[in-house]
């Protein structure tokens, strides 16, 4: 997740906007902590008793939101199997063309991270200058999470320039990109202890008119761009298909509904302001899945389903998937204290990274099985920051880092042996081999 796939930067020793990079001590800071705590209760308690909570509530009784619940379920659904359809038609078409040998589908996926998104951006520029069958392809799907949604638009177009573009936005953070609620960040009616008016301004500023078009015109081309975010009103992920809004926005020149979804994958909750979407709210998509992979192969809205419905007997065509994981696999060991400031962290970065491991080794398996069963041949493969590779620095979204991490990236992108091959149709052959083997032996 954004700024807290590793660490929780902002809620743990930096909870109050007292720097140890100003020279304080950690003793300084949880003191201050301390007394901004004491001073804030004291003034929370008496606010409360003169004007009860401050702020507009939000009222949503459970008749409303099943109604609302409903909705958007066949809401989603309709996306789902229009973009769905979208994807098969493209890679039909593509196909039917006399001549042309392409029958393969491309689909990369961009977990959360944090700063560390700036492997992935670097990744992607890297990924460019790869040779032959490991030159970086023009994806027909694109799913981003958290800091991957942020990137996934730029992947999406396409272009050198694109990738290019957001390299730099992520090599450049800008101070202003989170601004603390001073000096009271944590009374209660504030929606986060901070607001990002200049990430939403800068992300505004690449994401404009110009580049919307773009988008459009590559939705148009039936291009897939998924990004997801999670519903804290129904505790569920939400995931959209952000072509149509790129097509809209394209002709009616209001870019708001993309950036809104986009801010909403990465809204860290308690730290980033949720972000309020058709009467629902959503935080950083990371909290249900920091990557988005799905094969789903037995549902009848999913790809494998429903191309065997609309083409009988047509032999599936190959599909690659380039997993993208903003982190490390396996962090360097660190001696945690005993403190809940030092102890939340890693135990929160353990966690995410845990389920995003699982999440890519679920999607290898479906992998493995529609292989098996169904005759496909699916790819799955992975790249990761290093293990052995540290910081220059301490701290979070710091420049020396994030440009270390795009340098990191962009040598391992042009190298096709960064890539860990997690399935593939030769090693569902050779397990249906072993386990025939076996088979024949217990008989």
């Amino acid at each position: 997740m954004l700024g807290c796939h590793r660490r929780w930067g902002y809620v743990g020793v930096r909870l109050c906007d007292c720097q140890l990079k100003e020279g304080m001590t950690l003793m300084n800071c949880l003191n201050s902590m301390r007394a901004a705590l004491i001073a804030g209760l004291a003034l929370s308690l008496a606010s409360l008793a003169l004007s009860g909570c401050s702020g507009q509530q939000r009222v949503l009784d459970d008749a409303k939101l099943k109604e609302m619940a409903a909705a958007d379920e066949v809401k989603f659904r309709e996306e789902f199997r229009a973009g769905v359809h979208r994807l098969m038609e493209r890679v039909a078409s593509r196909m039917d063309q006399p001549g042309v040998n392409d029958q393969t589908i491309d689909i990369l996926a961009i977990s959360g991270g944090g700063d560390y998104g700036a492997f992935g951006t670097g990744f992607l520029v890297g990924w460019g200058a790869a040779p032959g069958e490991f030159k970086r392809p023009d994806f027909d799907c694109v799913t981003g999470v958290s800091t991957g949604a942020l990137i996934s638009p730029f992947a999406y177009v396409g272009t050198d320039e694109s990738y290019k573009t957001v390299e730099n936005f992520y090599r450049n953070p800008k101070s202003d990109w989170v601004s603390m609620h001073e000096p009271f960040f944590f009374l209660p009616w504030n929606p986060s202890f901070a607001t990002i008016p200049g990430l939403h301004r800068d992300l505004s500023g690449v994401i404009d008119q110009k580049f919307v078009d773009q988008m459009a015109a590559q939705s148009e081309k039936g291009k897939l761009l998924l990004v997801s975010a999670s519903n804290l009103d129904l505790s569920r992920q939400r995931y959209w298909h952000m072509g149509p809004y790129a097509v809209e926005g394209a002709k009616t020149g209001d870019l708001d509904p993309i950036h809104k979804r986009l801010l909403a994958s990465s809204a860290i909750p308690v730290v980033f302001p949720p972000v309020e979407i058709d009467g629902f709210l959503y935080a950083d998509g990371g909290v249900t899945a920091n990557v988005l992979v799905r094969l789903q192969p037995h549902s009848p809205d999913g790809f494998i389903q429903m191309w065997r419905k609309k083409y009988p007997g047509r032999p599936f065509p190959r599909v690659r998937f380039w997993v993208i994981f903003n982190n490390w696999m396996q962090p360097p060991a660190s001696a945690v204290q005993q403190r809940w400031t030092e102890v939340m962290s890693p135990a929160l970065a353990m966690s995410t990274r845990s389920g995003t491991i699982a999440e890519i080794r679920w999607l290898a398996a479906e992998a493995m099985y529609v292989n098996s069963q169904f005759g496909a041949n699916i790819e799955v493969r992975v790249v990761s920051v290093p293990n052995d590779w540290r910081a220059p620095v301490k701290g979070d979204f710091k420049p020396e880092t994030m440009n270390a991490l795009a340098d990191l990236g962009e040598r391992m992108g042009a190298d096709p042996a960064s890539w860990q091959l997690w399935c593939s149709k030769a090693m569902a052959d050779t397990t249906e081999a072993e386990a025939g083997l076996v088979e024949e032996k217990s008989n």
